[in-house]
This record gives structure tokens, sequence and C-alpha cells, in this order.
């Protein structure tokens, strides 16, 4: 653990043996030693921090709040970890102060996932996270998130920038999007997305990657397809893919056609290569006033694709009743 400077002889009182708080005289090496976690938010220096670093400085050196560093003894990911107090601790930095006074809460951890569970807590109870933030946290003790990061790579939690080394698509848009697609109308799920991950089987997961797959494929990064990670085109693409190839079964009135992975993915191609597409979903949203018109144009671009591909001589994809009108 990084050496500190202990200010008072005692301790306050702790919840349980694996945690401590000590009133502590810090120095920049010492918080340098302090690690940031996998499922720490983003740093954002914002006007708030910059206040908090005016307030260190005109006080002498003290940092608000009370600082919680996680401990991990063994293992690769062993060392100390910064769980709560990032920005207070950026503002330290801003301050230009040489040494602060803080309280900071040591805590043991088994596991890395177990820290995360504390992170959840903690920001939990004092301020509001997004659904992303929380979703991050849980990534290393809830199995379907940490699948589909390690397959898809792509899938991120903080606010999403589209270009080489970025995230296309957020998780809680992903997990709305799938669950969003599996009833009769393609909608963005009322379901909280720290929900959907909870309950997801692995099979269900696995599907969800397959479809995934098909899009990264077709649409990639390029920056001329971003709009179409968006949760309208997703969630209609993701109802498609369900209807035309997961679901083979033709009765009754379903009498559209089957296909299989690779002539969906061409279609999906033709789809980032139409640019009047593109610019229509500026600015349109998952819901009734623009769903209907986004299927529309997908069918059409779907079916010219399929006719060129010589799939069938006549194509004939779902007309359900959302769709009309």
């Amino acid at each position: 653990m990084s050496k500190v400077t202990p200010i008072t002889s005692t301790l306050k009182p702790a919840p349980n043996s694996r945690s401590r708080t000590e009133t502590l005289l810090i120095e920049m090496r010492t918080i340098a030693g302090w690690k940031i976690p996998p499922f720490q938010r983003q740093l954002r220096v914002n006007e708030k921090v910059r206040e908090i670093a005016e307030n260190i400085r005109h006080e002498g050196g003290v940092i608000p709040g009370v600082i919680t560093v996680g401990i991990l003894k063994g293992g690769r990911d062993a060392g100390d970890y910064l769980i709560d107090g990032q920005h207070r601790i950026e503002a330290f930095r801003l301050s230009e102060c040489s040494e602060a006074i803080a309280d900071v809460r040591f805590m043991q951890f088994d596991s890395m996932a177990q820290m995360g569970e504390e992170f959840v807590q903690l920001n939990s109870n004092i301020v509001r996270m997004r659904p992303d933030d929380v979703l991050r946290g849980l990534e290393a003790s809830t199995p379907v998130l940490s699948h589909i990061r390690q397959k898809c790579p792509w899938i991120g939690y903080d606010q999403i920038r589209h270009g080489p080394s970025s995230a296309l698509l957020s998780m809680s848009t992903l997990l709305r999007a799938w669950d969003g697609a599996s009833g009769d109308t393609p909608v963005s799920s009322r379901k909280s997305a720290i929900h959907l991950a909870s309950e997801m089987s692995m099979d269900n997961v696995n599907l969800m990657i397959v479809v995934l797959a098909l899009c990264y494929d077709a649409w990639s990064l390029d920056e001329a397809s971003k709009r179409l990670w968006g949760a309208l085109n997703l969630g209609v693409v993701m109802w498609m893919w369900r209807r035309l190839v997961l679901d083979t079964a033709r009765t009754g009135n379903m009498r559209y056609i089957v296909l299989r992975n690779e002539q969906f993915k061409r279609c999906l191609m033709s789809v980032a290569a139409n640019a009047s597409y593109n610019d229509w979903l500026v600015g349109r949203q998952m819901g009734d006033r623009d769903r209907a018109p986004a299927y529309a144009r997908l069918r059409q671009i779907f079916t010219r694709r399929l006719l060129e591909d010589k799939v069938a001589p006549k194509i004939q994809l779902p007309g359900p009743a959302w769709a009309k009108g």
C-alpha cells in the first residue's frame, strides 16, 4: 500500500475488520500510487472540479469528503485502487498544493468484481449514476457483460465517440434494443439495463452477438455508418434478423423469405451504402413516428439487394400492422 502520513493517532470507527478510515496528510507521490480501476467513470474536469480545486487552495490543502481506496493483495491485479474521490483527487492536483489533509477509507477486497460492486453501491447512494456507469461497475461480476465485451470490444460504457479507437455503441442502448426487438413490435425496452443484464441467459446473449457481428462486418467503423448504430436502426435491424434468419417457421400468414446470415449481412452492406437512408436517420428516435418509416426504407433496401443477388424471383418480407399506413 502507498505510504501516507497519519496526522491523528485515533482511528475512526470502521464497519468491519476489512475497512478502516484514517485522517492523513497526503502528497502527490501518495496519490500517484493509487491505480484507477477498470470500472471507474471517465474523468471530466469541469467547472465544479475547478471550484473544488480553488477551495482546497483557499483552505490550505483540505480535501472535502471521504476518499475510498480499495486494496487487492493478491493476483495480477494486486494494488491500491481509487474507488471513490477521483474528481476530488484531480482537484487536489489542480490546486497546486504540495500536500493535503484527507479522510481516507481503506477497504480490502478479494477480487476486482467485489470492488466494482462497492463502487456501484457508493455512487448509487450519493449521486444519480447513468445506466452505463452502473453496468461498467458490474461487468466483472456479471458474466453476460464480460462475455459481450470480450466478443464485441466495440461495445462500451462511456460517452460514445465514433472513431478508430472508441466504442460504437453503449451497453445500455444495446441491451434495450435487443430486448425490445423480441416482441411483435420493435421498441426500446422499458426494463432497466441493469435488470436486463441480470436476467439474460448466455444462450440469448450468444444470439445477440451473432447479429452484432453481422452488423459490425457490414458497417464497421466508417464515419458514414455511425448513425446505423443508433437505437432506431439497430432495433429494427435486430427485429428483422429475428424474423428472417432466426425464426425459420413459416405457418399461416408468415410466408415471407428465410435468409441465411451471409445473405442478411449483404443486405446490411447495402444499408450502409445508402446515403439517403443515412441522412434520413439524423435526429430519428425509436417511437411510433419514426419506426414505420425506418422499416419501410430498410425493407426497400433489403428487397433491392436480394433481387440483385437473385436469392428468389420474388421477395416477400414481413408486413406487420405497426408498419402500415
